[in-house]
């Protein structure tokens, strides 16, 4: 038998709370549909506002084939405190616009679309009042353009999506003005969060399995991505021309360092500690190594492969486990374990 070397990490909760994270699906309080599969959907905000990415579980049936727009409607739908802002961008389905955060869903109550603002907005390619053609723009709202995003503002308090009205299914090409969609008058940031944005910053798309030590940047809109059992679907915002400050007085100024920033993804190393109880405090009890002697063993994607006696040395473990890469839960504590 050729020899193989071991490499293990420790991974407690400090150690992964500004770089990474594991998921924990027992730990898992919140949850939309029914089924024997499960995906799990990440949201990280980049405000001042606590530093916690939120974790929501998505359930569906044997012979389903749900996309990553599916779990995080449904996901919106069934939540005490998830708000989608999305809309249809073209043939490649819908674009997350922004997100919210807040008990009970407030945050719909200080939303508001400036439309003078974003009418001033240079970036913005699309034409109210005079058909950008050259871009596939076939009809214009108008002057009904305020009252059209009022009245989806309105819609979103009950549904708990904000779907935008200036899309590509209704005038041909997408209104990508969501830098313009912002809270009025919101002062309890800790517990009212909300980002929209398009050439400011945008909700970057992270895929995979349960470590994001793993994660991929996604080639594919959330409409496209299709979602297999125990899949893990991350959304961060990211900042994409340094510190911003809101064009009026009134909006939440940031300043937000990118020092750290991919220049060509805009992705942050970072990933904050995860949250999975929300505006309630958690009341599913997760065993202590010391009650049952034992340690769960995964794969990267959350399948367990049966439990060992916590106290195995690597040998032991590299004895039982072919080469790859493992995560060992005992209590809170869990390990990282190369086999090669």
């Amino acid at each position: 038998m050729s020899k193989r070397h071991y490499l293990s990490i420790l991974l407690s909760t400090a150690a992964v709370t500004m770089q990474g994270f594991v998921i924990d699906w027992d730990k898992i309080e919140h949850w939309a549909g029914e089924g024997p599969n499960k995906a799990a959907l990440v949201v990280q905000f980049s405000d001042n506002g606590p530093q916690y990415a939120y974790v929501w579980g998505y359930r569906w049936e044997d012979g389903e084939t749900p996309s990553g727009e599916d779990m995080f409607r449904a996901v919106a739908k069934a939540a005490g405190d998830l708000t989608l802002f999305t809309q249809y961008t073209g043939w490649m389905g819908n674009t997350v616009c922004g997100v919210g955060y807040s008990d009970g869903h407030t945050i719909s109550d200080f939303i508001e679309f400036d439309f003078d603002g974003a009418q001033t907005d240079p970036r913005i390619s699309f034409n109210w009042f005079s058909a950008n053609t050259m871009l596939g723009q076939t009809s214009v709202p108008g002057w009904d353009t305020q009252e059209l995003c009022d009245e989806a503002i309105v819609l979103s308090k009950d549904a708990h999506i904000l779907d935008h009205p200036i899309n590509a299914r209704e005038y041909g090409y997408a209104c990508y003005d969501y830098d313009w969609w912002q809270p009025y008058g919101r002062t309890d940031v800790a517990n009212q969060r909300w980002q929209a944005g398009w050439y400011d910053g945008y909700w970057s798309y992270w895929v995979g399995g349960v470590d994001s030590e793993y994660f991929s940047y996604s080639g594919l809109g959330m409409t496209s991505r299709k979602i297999n059992n125990l899949d893990v679907d991350a959304w961060k915002y990211l900042f994409l021309d340094g510190p911003v400050v809101y064009r009026k007085p009134h909006r939440l100024m940031q300043n937000v360092s990118r020092s750290d920033v991919d220049g060509y993804t805009g992705a942050t190393p970072d990933w904050f500690e995860l949250d999975y109880s929300h505006f309630r405090s958690s009341d599913v009890k997760v065993p202590e190594a010391a009650e049952t002697g034992m340690a769960e063993v995964f794969d990267l994607k959350g399948v367990s492969f049966g439990q060992i006696p916590a106290s195995s040395t690597l040998t032991e473990l590299a004895d039982r486990l072919p080469a790859g890469v493992y995560l060992l839960k005992s209590g809170p504590v869990i390990r990282k374990i190369i086999v090669r």
